[in-house]
């Protein structure tokens, strides 16, 4: 990641920011990723998956699934990621040639709109 990215990713999620390569895939951590109002958790730890995964070209896993603001709980799955039991919702489309912040707020912005 570059040193404009982190910069950017801490502005947005905090201090804490980290790449890691794992099974061959490129990891970023988020610390505290702000979901949209009226979604529970309000602010997940965050695993972003920045190289295609599990079908999907790009995935935001959480450390706990999300109830949306009309109460529902979008279908996730889980997978074990960097040692921890993560959440991810099913959200197709978003490349992971987008820019990090671009692309990890596309995935939060997601939840608001099936919110």
């Amino acid at each position: 990641m570059s040193p404009e990215e982190e910069r950017a990713l801490t502005a947005l999620f905090g201090e804490g920011i980290r790449e890691h390569s794992e099974a061959g895939l490129r990891l970023i951590t988020l610390p505290a990723v702000t979901l949209p109002p009226g979604c529970t958790p309000t602010t997940p730890f965050g695993i972003y998956v920045a190289t295609p995964y599990a079908g999907y070209q790009s995935r935001l896993y959480l450390d706990a699934p999300v109830r949306l603001a009309s109460g529902a709980i979008p279908p996730t799955t889980a997978a074990m990621l960097l040692g921890r039991t993560m959440h991810a919702a099913s959200i197709q489309g978003i490349p992971a040639t987008l820019p990090l912040p671009e692309a990890i707020l596309a995935h939060i912005r997601r939840y608001q709109l099936v919110a």
